[in-house]
């Protein structure tokens, strides 16, 4: 019999004794739930944990990039706890579309990694944090709550806490590597579409891909459409949504590929 890594995760947290430590308790509202979730600092500082959002069933919350409407997740980490928020990654999406709209978020249960750095090392921190998201489904609810925990200098992880948050920081994209990575980016003469060769993994089907991408502010570009594909690489057409006057050329725009099982996120700047 097969396991997924979740049943085994939960099975390890129960075998362990004792709940997270490191861990806020759980917030609910009309369409899910949120907790956070950290472990002691490292020698040098660093903290890492992540944001806990579990969706109701038919329910979905947002990705970094919302897509056509929604509510990104926003964090703010109060100052004086000795934890400044560094960084917050985000797992791949799934894609929902309708019409002509298209979003991008999760509708199960996610983890988004969070990266804390102690400002005074081999100190206690708490995290005190304001949260907002958005949870959809027929009706949308922006929610905002705060959370917080505590992490004593003298805490010890267990296997499962770690295993937990090494298991949130495997779920992000990788980046780009020989078999799987950006090899070219040819602007129209009119900047407003381009062109990007992807080098996909091998099995995959260019056809099956999920390619997501936006500028660097934020702003989503049009579903890419699919102009040919030869052996592994396949070419696809960038292009503002709708009928705006979006210039590409000379932007700087973030890639999400999603193929043969695999997620890649990069950065291309558009020359």
């Amino acid at each position: 019999m097969r396991y997924s890594l979740t049943t085994f995760l939960l099975a390890l947290l129960a075998a362990s004794g004792p709940a997270l430590a490191a861990s806020s308790s759980w917030v609910s509202t009309e369409g899910g739930k949120l907790r956070l979730v950290a472990l002691r600092a490292s020698p040098d500082g660093i903290i890492r944990g992540f944001l806990e959002i579990v969706p109701d069933d038919g329910w979905h919350t947002y990705w970094k990039v919302p897509g056509s409407g929604g509510i990104p997740p926003q964090i703010m980490v109060k100052p004086g706890g000795n934890a400044d928020l560094v960084a917050t990654d985000f797992p791949p999406p799934r894609v929902f579309e309708s019409g002509n709209l298209r979003d991008f978020g999760y509708d199960a249960g996610v983890r988004l990694p969070l990266t804390f750095r102690q400002p005074k090392l081999h100190e206690s921190s708490t995290i005190a944090a304001d949260i907002f998201v958005g949870l959809c489904a027929k009706i949308c609810v922006p929610f905002q709550t705060s959370l917080s925990l505590r992490l004593d200098d003298g805490d010890t992880a267990t296997p499962a806490e770690t295993a937990l948050v090494k298991a949130a920081l495997a779920s992000l994209p990788e980046g780009e590597s020989t078999d799987f990575k950006i090899t070219e980016t040819q602007p129209a003469a009119d900047g407003k579409s381009v062109n990007v060769s992807i080098l996909l993994p091998p099995g995959s089907d260019a056809a099956s891909a999920i390619v997501i991408a936006s500028t660097a502010d934020g702003e989503a570009l049009a579903k890419p459409s699919l102009v040919s594909s030869s052996g592994q690489t396949a070419i696809f057409s960038l292009t503002g949504i709708g009928s705006q006057s979006l210039v590409l050329k000379g932007k700087t725009i973030d890639i999400l590929v999603q193929a043969a099982g695999r997620a890649m996120e990069t950065t291309v700047k558009i020359p």
